[in-house]
């Protein structure tokens, strides 16, 4: 589908769908019935009238922090399509970085859910005028709205108008947000424990979902089950702008997505479609569906067979497919790279899906693997209108920096012009700082992170996540780290200790039989993924980590806590 708009801007966006798709549910809570898009644009031309009263104007900072929710929604449609600009912030931002991206970013005004509002106590410094309590959109105002103004503002929303941007009296009509201006400002979590504010203009945002919507199979009957957070800005667009764009429902979960609470949901809503990270999928096919597998001899022994396994996996895919509502057409996958055998699985069972490659700096949608044509282990091809290519290509493997210009291209990094003018290249061009390579069909395939190649014996380059992948693959291991020390490649990994106990009944041996297991059990697997690898790339030993791993907000492991050094 083509999206046609006067405008590249959200609030253009929003009215195409409230005048073509009206009377059709838009958004509730899983096993709610949904409010319709007449009654979205009421709620939130509503809100933007209250943001309107207390002061808030075209091109002030607004934050939204709290768990997926309509209100949420609502929330952010209110802030950018009346100009003003949109903070969200990730729940699982502790409260001094928090904070910080309130006074950073200057915000004016905060909806934020009620657990999350310890974080605000005490905190100096901030320029917020109220806040509003993201459950019941109480406002809590800081400073007093001017009287009368309330009223006023309702009466100017009703005939499409907002309060005045120069006299600062309500009366004359809101300048327009134009699609250079800006819509968003995304703090990334990072992995050195550094956060940067990604500035997105609505021109960023809406060309991101007009053309990913070109490559996504959906339409108005669709009915989303969201699983991301919506701060994250892949949900943001995809989960959110796209379905919104062609006139789907999306539904959301009360509180953290836990695999009972999610299976319950599918129950609810019977979704369609499925934006989630492979995470989620990769723990089904582990704990659900390889157990079951491996736990029948006659089986596990015919599962290597080509033949027998894709009868298996055909078999396992129905029961998901079930248990997920029996109503799921595809699966979106996002944020990281599938592990291949969960990918066998999905071909296998016959499962649609499809897998993208992004980042926040990019609205953040770059390639989608074409439907139906879904090449295993690539992130795709380039949505249309965009340039990507390599920077300084390897002249033997073609790999190289992936790099990207176009109109999804953010504008720069919130008040740091070092770390903008760091990223940037000659020409416009975006550095992603992943390393990858295109084949001669235009797919793009990611093999690893800038920063985390390792150098090998004779100048060969390593990829962690690459090795990382296949330690994954082995039935007993959670996480891994993959790094060099002196010379040598050596891994940390968080063990499955459920499958280690049920298969090999560890719990009840003493703490030296269970260590010498554990040991083997290791080394056995090393000397499998070794056999996959080359020999310069080869794992020296594999080390239990007796913990996850820390990681970001973003679900992505913090690597330089694990190296050299680390812990």
């Amino acid at each position: 589908m083509i999206v046609e708009l006067e405008k590249r801007t959200i609030k253009c966006l929003l009215e195409r769908t409230f005048e073509k798709y009206g009377s059709l549910p838009s958004i509730a809570f899983a096993g709610e019935p949904p409010i319709v898009y007449l009654q979205l644009k009421q709620q939130v031309q509503e809100a933007a009238t209250a943001l309107a009263a207390r002061g808030i104007k075209k091109g002030d900072r607004v934050a939204i922090m709290g768990e997926n929710c309509p209100n949420w929604v609502i929330s952010y449609l209110a802030i950018t399509s009346m100009g003003a600009v949109a903070v969200p912030v990730l729940t699982g931002f502790p409260e001094t970085d928090a904070r910080h991206i309130l006074r950073n970013s200057e915000a004016q005004g905060i909806f934020i859910e009620p657990k999350q509002r310890p974080k605000l106590e005490g905190m100096d410094g901030s320029a917020l005028k109220f806040i509003c309590d993201l459950e019941n959109f109480h406002f809590d105002d800081l400073q007093k709205p001017r009287p009368g103004l309330i009223k006023k503002t309702l009466a100017l929303f009703k005939r499409g108008r907002a309060r005045g941007a120069g006299d600062g009296e309500p009366g004359a009509e809101a300048p327009e947000p134009e699609p250079g201006d800006l819509a968003v400002i995304i703090y990334t979590s990072g992995t050195t424990g550094h956060s940067k504010g990604v500035m997105l203009s609505h021109q960023n945002i809406v060309y991101d979902v007009a053309h990913s919507i070109e490559r996504f199979p959906i339409n108005s009957d669709d009915r989303f089950l969201s699983t991301i957070p919506l701060a994250h800005t892949f949900e943001a667009t995809g989960g959110c702008l796209c379905p919104i764009a062609i006139g789907a429902s999306i539904h959301y979960m009360r509180g953290l997505p836990t695999p009972q609470k999610l299976l319950a949901a599918m129950e609810a809503v019977r979704p369609t479609a499925v934006l989630t990270v492979p995470l989620v999928i990769d723990k089904i096919f582990r704990k659900k569906i390889l157990p079951q597998i491996q736990g029948k001899l006659i089986i596990n022994k015919l599962y290597p067979l080509a033949f027998f396994r894709r009868k298996l996996h055909k078999v396992a895919g129905r029961k998901l497919i079930k248990s997920f509502g029996d109503k799921l057409r595809f699966f979106m996958f996002g944020g990281a790279s599938l592990n291949e055998d969960v990918e066998v699985f999905l071909r296998d069972a016959g499962i649609s899906y499809s897998t993208g490659y992004g980042m926040t700096e990019t609205a953040p949608i770059m390639t989608i693997n074409p439907f139906g044509q879904v090449k295993v282990g690539s992130c795709g091809k380039p949505i249309p209108g965009i340039e990507m290519s390599l920077h300084e290509p390897d002249a033997q493997s073609g790999i190289g920096e992936i790099i990207v210009r176009g109109a999804i291209v953010m504008s720069g990094y919130y008040k740091n012009p070092d770390a903008s003018a760091e990223i940037f290249l000659p020409g416009g061009w975006l550095r992603t700082g992943d390393l990858g390579y295109f084949d001669a069909e235009g797919y793009l395939f990611i093999k690893g992170r800038c920063k985390n190649v390792i150098i090998g014996p004779s100048g060969e380059n390593i990829y962690p996540e690459a090795i990382e992948q296949k330690i994954l693959q082995e039935p007993y291991f959670q996480e891994a780290v993959v790094y060099e020390e002196q010379g040598k490649l050596l891994v940390k990994a968080y063990l499955d200790y459920d499958v280690l106990d049920r298969e090999f009944e560890r719990n009840k041996l003493n703490d030296a039989e269970a260590r010498k297991l554990t040991e083997d059990i290791l080394d056995m697997a090393r000397q499998r993924i070794n056999t996959q690898l080359p020999a310069f790339s080869q794992i020296s030993r594999i080390l239990e980590h007796p913990e996850p791993f820390e990681k970001t907000p973003t679900n992505k492991v913090k690597r330089y806590l694990y190296i050299s050094g680390g812990k």
